[in-house]
């Protein structure tokens, strides 16, 4: 992730979605694209940026993982 040069917030310059689901192992999961999507609306909410998308994500897919 790099800075944006008018934001202090980093942004990744790839394909985010494919990069989160692959570190979680959940490229081929068929609730995957369900569970990035409600991490891009809870991110709306605020700032929206690459990183506010990357921290949710991380903390669904850790309840996912207790449930589980």
């Amino acid at each position: 992730m790099q800075p944006q040069e008018d934001c202090h917030l980093p942004t990744y310059s790839g394909d985010l979605k494919t990069v989160l689901l692959n570190h979680a192992g959940l490229a081929q999961h068929p609730q995957s694209e369900k569970a990035y999507q409600m991490v891009r609306e809870i991110a709306r909410l605020t700032t929206f940026s690459d990183a506010e998308i990357t921290y949710w994500f991380s903390r669904i897919i850790e309840q996912l993982s207790i449930q589980n």
